[in-house]
């Protein structure tokens, strides 16, 4: 998987995640493939915690998101939050 250039390990910023679509995600390749959060843990190299976290819509950490993206087969831009997201939800910045 190519990373995107968005997403530099020393440039994560979870602000700009959607983890509520990543935990869906996350889910929903785990149900199909009939895996454990800690067989997914395993397979993806990351501690059972940060699966727990990312399927809670929780930021798991930032290699910890790359290695689950890697896992579920999606590019991690897919769940960049939408432009005018932030606006709409109140934030400013």
């Amino acid at each position: 998987m190519t990373v995107s250039p968005a997403f530099k390990s020393d440039a994560y910023e979870p602000a700009l995640i959607d983890f509520q679509v990543f935990a869906l995600f996350l889910e929903a390749r785990r149900i199909a493939r009939a895996k454990t959060d800690l067989r997914v843990a395993r397979e993806a190299g990351v501690e059972l915690d940060a699966v727990q976290r990312a399927a809670r819509a929780r930021n798991p950490g930032a290699y910890q998101f790359f290695a689950l993206c890697d896992w579920i087969g999606e590019e991690p831009s897919l769940f960049l939050k939408k432009p005018g997201f932030l606006k709409k939800a109140g934030h400013h910045g």
